[in-house]
């Protein structure tokens, strides 16, 4: 009896109750280790993916499993519908995909990873491998202490939420995912009172702020990423803002996600030496050689 794909990687799918299904270690993973590999299918738009879906068997059989979502983002047909396929057919491969599918050089779709549940604190994060002109794709351990068996997987849908307050992330998932956000850190900022917190126009001094409360305040990350390039800014300052902006990315985001090493490379040339920026630096190397190459060791040997 053939294994399914996750299995082969040592995961196991599990129903979670109420959340439905998602992929749980079946044994520990150590953090920069990679989950699960999947090429999948790439098109200019998720019109486009349901044909492209619908016009291989192997790929019918792959979604039909996966949740089916709304309409109400239909832009219509995408060309001559598969022959022998109803428009039924086709409006259930595109809720599907549609769904399940996300931005990666075009729309991608990726069948095995769409079993990933999401989170706003993820232990996990997907990354594209080469060749970049297809949808090669790895999901990666980020957790700094890696995750243990039994411990169900998750990555973020969209990483810049991991950067903004509960009410705007919320919005953000139910707009596109269309689901109302219940993961461990929405519940716990929302019995803070944190959806309702709407905080005064920050002063200079807390954007220049190292203080730990201050790097992990996502407010006060979004304003500092709208003074970033102000021209009113004296130099000093700047430079003080971005080295403070890239400690609170390192603080706001797991410990080995890709989004440090973006930011890293937005910010770098200005930052001040520190430890959030060198451990930046070794996230945007890790993610760079795993990108160019496939395969890369964490933490990086050697430096």
């Amino acid at each position: 009896m053939d294994l399914e794909p996750w299995a082969a990687y040592g995961l196991e799918l599990q129903d979670l109750g109420p959340k439905g299904r998602g992929l749980v270690a079946g044994k520990d993973f150590r953090c920069g280790e990679v989950l699960f590999r999947e090429k999948g299918f790439r098109a200019k738009s998720p019109e486009h993916l349901a044909l492209e879906v619908l016009a291989s068997a192997e790929a019918r059989a792959q979604v039909s499993h996966l949740h089916t979502g709304p309409l109400c983002h239909l832009e219509g047909h995408a060309g001559t519908l598969p022959h022998g396929v109803s428009e039924e057919e086709w409006f259930d491969a595109y809720s599907k995909v549609r769904f399940n599918s996300f931005e990666l050089n075009g729309c991608c779709f990726l069948p095995i990873m769409a079993l990933f549940n999401h989170s706003c604190a993820p232990n996990a994060a997907i990354t594209q491998l080469p060749p970049h002109e297809e949808c090669h794709t790895a999901m990666v351990v980020v957790a700094e202490q890696g995750i243990a068996r039994g411990t169900e997987i998750v990555y973020s849908y969209n990483s810049d939420c991991l950067f903004v307050p509960l009410r705007e992330r919320r919005k953000r998932l139910l707009s596109n995912w269309g689901f109302l956000c219940k993961c461990s850190r929405c519940q716990v900022e929302e019995e803070a009172g944190l959806e309702d917190d709407e905080e005064e126009p920050p002063e200079m001094p807390q954007l220049l702020s190292w203080e730990e409360v201050d790097l992990k305040n996502v407010n006060l990350f979004q304003a500092r990423h709208e003074v970033l390039h102000h021209p009113g800014i004296p130099f000093s300052e700047r430079k003080q803002i971005f080295s403070a902006q890239l400690a609170a990315a390192v603080q706001l985001a797991p410990y080995l996600h890709p989004s440090l090493g973006t930011i890293y490379e937005e910010l770098h040339d200005l930052c001040e030496a520190s430890k959030p920026h060198t451990h930046a630096e070794k996230v945007a190397k890790f993610f760079s050689e795993l990108g160019e190459t496939g395969n890369a060791l964490w933490p990086p040997t050697g430096k």
